[in-house]
C-alpha cells in the first residue's frame, strides 16, 4: 500500500480568499495548502492527507496512528513568545490559532510517535521551536550585513543562491552533493538551533537552510521550497522521495 502522509494546512482569516474565488461569502475563515505540497508527495508515491488547524490538536491524535509520515508546511511567522521573545521590529504576521495546534503537534509528533517528518520553510522553524531553538524575527533588522533572502519576486522554481551540505548528513545521501542551488523566499529563520537537531545545510552567508535529526528515523527539515521547484528541476524530487521512502519503511515495520 502507499504511504499516507499528513500535510499541514494554512490557516486565513481573510474573507477575500473565498470571496474572489468565488468560494465563499464575507465572514468566513479558510483553511488554505499550496498545490505544489500535494502534487510533491503524489508524485513521490505518497497518498497526500491535508491536516486541518482545530480549534483543539488533539481533535487530530487518533488520525496519527492511521498516518505513515508528516510535512509541516510554509506560512505566517510563529509567535515568539513560544521560544522566549517579545516581538521585534519587522516582525510579520501571526496566527495564534495555527501557532497552538501545530506547536502542540509537532510536539506530539516528535515526541510521542515515530513518524518520519519533513519540514518546509516554517515547517522548519516550527521543528526547530519545538526542540528549544530560536528564530530570527526578521532577517534584515537581525543580520543586515546577510544576503537577501526574502526574494519574493523571483519565479518559485528558480534557485537564487547555493547552500551547502554538510558531509556525511542525509541531505547529502540524498541530493549526492555537498552543494545545491536553493530559492529563497523566508524573511525569518533559525537562530539558535534546537537540541535534537544539528545543522546540515548553510546558505553562502552561513544561514541555516536545512536541519536533521540523529539516527535512523527521518527527521528533516529545509528552510526554503523544494515543493516549487519540481516542475522546473525534477532533481528536487528527491527529498521528497526519500521522505516517502522512509514513510513506506515505517509502514511495513
Amino acid at each position: 500500500m502507499k504511504p499516507l502522509i499528513g500535510i499541514s494546512a494554512n490557516y486565513s482569516h481573510e474573507d477575500n480568499v473565498g470571496i474572489t474565488s468565488n468560494l465563499g461569502l464575507p465572514g468566513q475563515d479558510w483553511q488554505l495548502l499550496a498545490d505544489d505540497y500535494i502534487k510533491s508527495i503524489e508524485r513521490s508515491g505518497g497518498v497526500p492527507v491535508i491536516l486541518p488547524v482545530t480549534e483543539n490538536p488533539e481533535s487530530l491524535y487518533p488520525l496519527l496512528s492511521k498516518l505513515d509520515g508528516i510535512l509541516f508546511t510554509g506560512g505566517t511567522d510563529i509567535d515568539p513568545a513560544y521560544y522566549g521573545e517579545w516581538p521585534r521590529a519587522g516582525l510579520g504576521p501571526i496566527d495564534p490559532k495555527r501557532d497552538r495546534h501545530e506547536i502542540a503537534l509537532a510536539k506530539k509528533v516528535l515526541q510521542d510517535t515515530n513518524l518520519p517528518v519533513l519540514g518546509i520553510c516554517r515547517g522548519s522553524q516550527l521543528l526547530n521551536v519545538v526542540s528549544g531553538g530560536t528564530l530570527y524575527q526578521d532577517l534584515q533588522t537581525e543580520r543586515p550585513e546577510g544576503i537577501a533572502h526574502a526574494l519574493r519576486y523571483s519565479p518559485k522554481y528558480h534557485p537564487v543562491h547555493p547552500a551547502s551540505i554538510q558531509p556525511g548528513s542525509r541531505l547529502e545521501a540524498i541530493f549526492q552533493a555537498q552543494e545545491i542551488g536553493v530559492n529563497s523566499y523566508n524573511h525569518q529563520a533559525i537562530k539558535q538551533v534546537g537540541s535534537d537537531f544539528s545543522v546540515t545545510m548553510t546558505a553562502p552567508d552561513g544561514l541555516v537552510e536545512g536541519i536533521e535529526m540523529a539516527g535512523e528515523r527521518f527527521v528533516v527539515a529545509v528552510q526554503w521550497h523544494p515543493e516549487m521547484m519540481v516542475d522546473k528541476h525534477e532533481e528536487y524530487l528527491k527529498l521528497f522521495l526519500a521522505f516517502v521512502a522512509a514513510c513506506v519503511r515505517k509502514e511495513g515495520a
